[in-house]
């Protein structure tokens, strides 16, 4: 609404009226700014204080866990050779391992077609796995001088007609039975040739293949689909690399494994054998010590962290009058309290040798963080994880990292402290708005009441004006005594 005030007067009630309006609002504005920024100060501090307790209860989480000290480490001086990892079941000791052949899975060749789509014959294909002989191919022809079927292993029938007997609808055929026999098809100097393998390695996991020849009736020769024949009556095939067995030494103990990757020698241990060695290879399981250390040096940093920035927060420097966000809060202090008492206090009736982490040679400096001691530390893991870990992690829950957890838990909680801070200075922060939106009200109501007054003012003004006018005149109209008196 546009108002022309100061019209009778020339009084310039705008000017006027807007100063006093200024008056009015800028001390409560400048109070209600002063007040939300310390309340958006004091909430952020808060988020900063959740985010360094909830990345401190991330670190507590691997040494609340039994697990974490059973942990086992394993390696190999000759890790190409023999590969080695252990579970946590596995037992600590010393192995020496020698490797004289790796397992290997059976590869077969057909002869040599001169096209991928040329007719090869029809029939039945039928494949068995099982333990298979065979005598080399040079000197003389190929020939399988014994087979014994794996029962454990289901073998299959595949049928090869019209819409399937070429060279590349037989490969397809074989890979789609879904019988564990990959075929291929490679090109030589020659012409194509058609490659069976078996991905499982070990002996037991050889292939058969018997032809049952709908073309010539020939099951045996060289013709028709019976070219893909390889048993005891016809070896067509030629076998290009046998399947075999890993064989191996174990503490001088001769073994045997079908697959390269061993699992059942040593409980928990699993061996990877990749190539035959020249030598005895070591190989040792330790405790995982490497993983405990990184553990705990994890959780002193993450403490350090939140002592040195809760300490920014609640902290005042009389020098210079300056204050953190947080400082006098009662609640960040005993926050701070009861996070340090839950770390480094002395566990109760603790199940090994270590009762606290001084024990450990973690102690606390004059600036409130943790400090190791890495001798004493060495020297406590090295007497064994199991004792170590009861401080942590005790049976009854009462281990420092499992009150320390549960401590965090309650305090991030969503009916917690830290939660219910949040809350309360988010509606005090929400409140402002209102208080503007108040302010703007009063002063509105303030703006008209001025208007009011000095528009009555204004015609005051105008009407004294008018009248000193009308005198004036009047005066002047008077004459005035002749000098002649």
């Amino acid at each position: 609404m546009v108002a022309v005030t100061g019209v009778g007067s020339g009084l310039d009630i705008e000017s006027l009226v807007s100063q006093l309006l200024t008056a009015e609002r800028t001390p409560v504005e400048t109070r209600l700014v002063q007040r939300e920024a310390a309340l958006t100060s004091e909430l952020s501090a808060f988020g900063t204080l959740k985010g360094l307790l909830a990345d401190l209860q991330g670190q507590v989480s691997a040494l609340k866990n039994p697990a974490t000290f059973s942990q086992r480490s394993a390696s190999s001086s000759d890790s190409a050779a023999i590969g080695v990892t252990a579970a946590a079941n596995a037992s600590v000791g010393s192995y020496s391992l020698a490797v004289s052949a790796t397992a290997s899975a059976q590869t077969l060749a057909s002869g040599t077609f001169a096209g991928k789509t040329d007719p090869i014959g029809q029939g039945v294909l039928t494949i068995r796995f099982g333990t298979l002989s065979a005598t080399p191919a040079d000197p003389g022809p190929q020939q399988v001088t014994s087979f014994t079927e794996n029962t454990e292993r289901a073998g299959g029938q595949i049928t090869i007609d019209s819409s399937n007997n070429t060279l590349e609808g037989v490969r397809d055929a074989i890979n789609g039975a879904g019988l564990g026999v990959s075929a291929s098809i490679v090109k030589d100097g020659g012409g194509f040739r058609l490659l069976l393998s078996s991905p499982a390695t070990g002996a037991a996991n050889s292939i058969e293949l018997s032809v049952e020849d709908q073309g010539d009736g020939n099951n045996l020769d060289a013709a028709g689909l019976s070219r893909l024949a390889f048993n005891s009556q016809a070896a067509n095939l030629t076998q290009t690399q046998a399947a075999a067995d890993a064989q191996f030494t174990l503490n001088g103990l001769a073994l045997s494994s079908a697959s390269n990757t061993v699992t059942e020698v040593i409980e928990g241990v699993t061996l990877t054998l990749g190539a035959v060695t020249e030598r005895n290879v070591s190989v040792n399981v330790t405790e995982n010590r490497d993983a405990v250390r990184t553990a705990v040096e994890k959780l002193v940093t993450a403490y350090n962290s939140f002592i040195s920035t809760a300490g920014t927060l609640t902290r005042y420097e009389p020098a210079t009058g300056l204050a953190g966000p947080l400082q006098g809060d009662s609640g960040t202090r005993a926050i701070i309290s009861q996070v340090r008492s839950a770390l480094t206090d002395s566990v109760r009736s603790a199940e090994g040798a270590y009762g606290s982490l001084a024990e450990l040679g973690i102690t606390t400096a004059a600036d409130g963080k943790l400090s190791i001691d890495n001798t004493r530390l060495d020297a406590a893991l090295e007497d064994g994880l199991g004792t170590l870990g009861s401080l942590f992690s005790q049976s009854d829950s009462t281990g420092i990292a499992q009150r320390l957890d549960s401590l965090l838990g309650g305090f991030l909680g969503s009916t917690g402290l830290l939660e219910a801070r949040e809350d309360g200075l988010e509606t005090r922060i929400q409140s402002i708005s209102t208080d503007r939106e108040a302010l703007d009200r009063r002063l509105e109501s303030l703006e008209a009441r001025y208007r009011a007054q000095f528009n009555a003012l204004d015609g005051l003004l105008a009407q004294i004006s008018s009248t000193s006018s009308f005198v004036v005149e009047q005066l002047a109209n008077i004459p005035l005594p002749s000098d002649r008196f």
